[in-house]
């Protein structure tokens, strides 16, 4: 009996020791931004031990991913795994923290902003108050700057695109378009046609936000603007 309750004793100390562990996202935020083209996107995962103290017990949870506008396999490849820091590690010799790079391919058909979640399930060695922010969830949001696509992206300071919000044309001054495509916020083409006198019609489109492609000599232009 003084045995059973030793081990119990011992087994509640070190839960009490334990109590105040944090773990999860290594970010304040609820979202966190990217580039397309960084190689160092991911995201990393912290467990803290009260008082820089050493881990004692295991404590981690099954990572997944979940789509938004961005679709996992295509816009971005994140396989989902189970992560567990194991007793021992601390922060002195950053044991306690673990960067999972997700891969980010250039897309060809959009630019802009595309999002997707980090979840957090199965948690072990804490329950879900222990979680950094009581946060269980991370928005992703990768930002396609039109690099890497195989096509020459013209810089915004070599021509002016106007009036800016404009209901029924747009014109393009410092470059000679040929043709345009417009598309939606969410990747789908709208619009299409050539460029005439350096004038693009949009009077046919519904109000809201839309991004430009026209096609030049020197390069792409794609620019976001607003048909009302």
């Amino acid at each position: 009996m003084k045995k059973t309750l030793l081990i119990a004793i011992l087994f509640c100390s070190v839960l009490a020791a334990q109590a105040q562990i944090k773990f999860g996202f290594n970010n304040n935020l609820d979202y966190d931004n990217w580039n397309n083209n960084d190689t160092n996107a991911g995201v990393e995962l912290v467990v803290w031990v009260p008082k820089n103290d050493t881990l004692r017990i295991q404590v981690g949870a099954d990572v997944t991913a979940i789509d938004g506008s961005a679709r996992n396999g295509f816009e971005f490849n994140f396989p989902p795994f189970k992560w567990i820091f194991q007793p021992g590690v601390n922060i002195y010799d950053s044991t306690n923290r673990k960067v999972f790079k997700y891969n980010l391919p250039a897309n060809s058909t959009f630019f802009g902003e595309r999002d997707f979640y980090i979840k957090l399930t199965n948690l072990i060695g804490i329950t879900t108050p222990d979680l950094y922010n009581n946060r269980d969830l991370m928005r992703v949001i990768i930002d396609y700057d039109g690099t890497n696509v195989g096509v020459k992206k013209l810089s915004s300071h070599s021509y002016r695109l106007y009036p800016m919000p404009t209901s029924s044309k747009l014109f393009v001054e410092g470059a000679n378009p040929s043709s345009f495509e417009v598309y939606d916020l969410a990747g789908r083409l709208a619009s299409s046609g050539a460029v005439m006198q350096n004038s693009i019609d949009v009077s046919e489109l519904n109000n809201g936000l839309y991004v430009l492609h026209a096609q030049t000599e020197n390069g792409l232009i794609v620019q976001k603007f607003l048909k009302q």
